[in-house]
């Protein structure tokens, strides 16, 4: 009788296998394979003619090391989207996070009509990234723009041309994106107020405490892990950014929106220095990987309550 079952229990594992085998198929072919197809190439020198005439399952190159990662740190424009991104990354972030704490605070109460509210709130973060950069592009438009034709119907003077200024083309960008994002992360700061005890406020509100006493003292402290994962989440978006660079600015002007993807995407397709482009790639990716095992080794040593 154990024999049987024994038998059957390995013919349903087996059956389980065969379930999953075309996700594995799927994940080795566009995601392992790619992957390691481009850290091999990100240690050979890869001409676009040796690309034309290799195989699916062949690595083409010549074997030259570590130079493609030595080059890039001399790389003035690789240097500019590090500095770029982390501009970026300033305004995004900030912006994002406490928009969206501020709006959870609004919203969390149960009153009539606030699921609709948070609906709409929610709506821009469905929209395609291509649909809002259009959107954005034709607001800050420096001719026809709605914005500098409320500038220009309120007499204010000297209307920048925002998407053509070095230093205000990024502020929009990340702006936008910001805008994009805030009703998702609405909604985790949603959850994570509905899971502070109302006790702690009945507590407070007989000890007299202020609205800002309550918020310092309860609020903020408990939401910790709540801000650390947030935090990691834009993080991580703000090293991704592309294709809001790609459909609003080309990078420019002058070079000031090109952003690392940005820089990797025309590495890759449009120079064919699938070389350099591959290096880049795990150098963001060791940036990231980095980031997120410096705020994981935090939230398990510091986030206990």
């Amino acid at each position: 009788m154990n024999l049987l079952n024994n038998k059957l229990k390995i013919k349903i594992d087996w059956i389980a296998y065969i379930f999953i085998l075309p996700a594995i198929i799927i994940f080795c072919l566009f995601l392992f394979y790619p992957a390691l197809w481009s850290f091999i190439c990100s240690f050979k020198n890869v001409k676009p003619l040796m690309m034309k005439n290799s195989g699916l399952f062949e690595i083409p190159g010549t074997w030259i090391g570590l130079k493609n990662y030595i080059s890039i740190f001399s790389n003035k424009l690789f240097l500019k989207s590090l500095f770029n991104t982390f501009i970026f990354g300033i305004i995004f972030i900030p912006t994002t996070m406490f928009t969206s704490l501020f709006l959870a605070i609004l919203l969390e109460k149960k009153i009539w009509g606030v699921s609709f509210i948070r609906s709409i709130f929610f709506m821009p973060y469905v929209l395609s990234i291509i649909s809002v950069s259009l959107i954005f592009m034709m607001l800050f438009n420096g001719d026809k723009g709605f914005i500098n034709g409320l500038l220009s119907y309120l007499k204010v003077q000297n209307i920048p041309d925002w998407l053509s200024n070095t230093k205000l083309a990024m502020p929009i960008i990340a702006i936008m994106s910001a805008w994009r994002r805030i009703g998702y992360f609405m909604l985790i700061y949603i959850a994570g107020l509905s899971s502070i005890p109302d006790s702690l406020y009945e507590i407070s509100d007989i000890d007299g405490t202020s609205k800002v006493q309550k918020f310092t003292m309860i609020t903020w402290p408990l939401l910790r892990r709540f801000n650390m994962v947030i935090l990691i989440l834009l993080l991580v978006d703000s090293m991704k950014i592309f294709q809001e660079v790609f459909v609003m600015t080309g990078g420019g002007p002058a070079n000031s929106t090109v952003t690392i993807p940005f820089l990797i995407y025309n590495e890759a397709f449009k120079y064919l220095n699938i070389g350099n482009a591959s290096s880049m790639s795990y150098i963001l990716f060791m940036i990231i990987f980095i980031i997120v095992l410096i705020q994981n080794t935090y939230i398990s040593k510091k986030l206990d309550y």
